[in-house]
């Protein structure tokens, strides 16, 4: 337990830090950013499958070799966020497909289950999430995405709001 010592000791330290090595603006304006781009009553959809990750490990990712000529379009990437629920169930799964489209990305992806739904994309480079509408099979299409960090939030009628976590696209 920390008692008065440590909290002023700890704050001393800080204290040093900040005068001698003081966070760069742009990591501060970032991090305050983070804060506003959060869906605080969403649960979070961990990455659980990426094409582009090594051995099957999607925090992992793997550095492309070109072997085919260099005017050849990249290969779609395959994106696969999952909620389990408590009984280790299914809750959701958000499975997107990443296709580069000149200098955009276009989401072409499908929600298990299947309905209609509100998909939002939040980036840190768009001035406001864009929002577009699953059907009733739960799917949908995404274009225009800026390269970049990319959030995902699926939300619907009766059920609780689910978020991705940030991936590269």
């Amino acid at each position: 337990m920390n008692d008065a010592r440590d909290d002023s000791l700890l704050a001393r330290l800080g204290d040093l830090f900040a005068q001698s090595d003081p966070p760069p603006a742009d990591a501060v304006e970032l991090a305050r950013q983070s804060f506003v781009l959060r869906a605080l009553d969403a649960e979070l959809a961990a990455l659980v499958e990426d094409s582009e990750s090594a051995g099957g490990d999607a925090g992992v990712h793997r550095q492309a070799v070109a072997v085919r000529d260099p005017g050849t379009a990249p290969q779609p990437r395959q994106l696969t966020f999952q909620v389990v629920g408590p009984h280790g169930g299914d809750e959701v799964i958000i499975a997107v497909q990443v296709e580069s489209v000149g200098p955009h990305r276009r989401l072409t992806g499908h929600l298990a289950p299947q309905g209609p739904a509100r998909i939002e994309v939040r980036q840190p480079m768009a001035p406001e999430a864009r929002r577009v509408d699953a059907d009733g099979r739960g799917l949908f299409v995404v274009d225009g995405v800026l390269p970049g960090p990319m959030s995902l939030t699926c939300r619907r009628a009766g059920a609780p709001d689910v978020a991705t976590q940030w991936t590269l696209v």
